[in-house]
C-alpha cells in the first residue's frame, strides 16, 4: 500500500502554546460567552413580546 500523504501534517502545531496566546484564547472565549449570552437575554424578551402580542391578537373565526 502507497503512503497517502496528508496536507495537514504540516500545519499541525506543537503540543505547546505559548502563555500569552493561551490568554488571548480565553480571553476571546470568554468575550464571545459573555456576548451570547447578552443576546440570549435580549432574543428571549423578544420572543416572549411577539408571543404575548400574538395570543392578545384575536383573529376573526371564519363562518361558512
Amino acid at each position: 500500500m502507497e503512503s497517502i500523504y496528508n496536507v495537514f501534517k504540516e500545519i499541525e502545531l506543537p503540543d505547546t502554546c505559548p502563555p500569552n496566546v493561551k490568554e488571548e484564547l480565553v480571553s476571546e472565549i470568554d468575550l464571545i460567552r459573555n456576548s451570547l449570552s447578552v443576546v440570549e437575554v435580549y432574543v428571549d424578551d423578544l420572543f416572549g413580546v411577539a408571543s404575548t402580542l400574538v395570543s392578545a391578537i384575536k383573529l376573526p373565526s371564519r363562518s361558512a
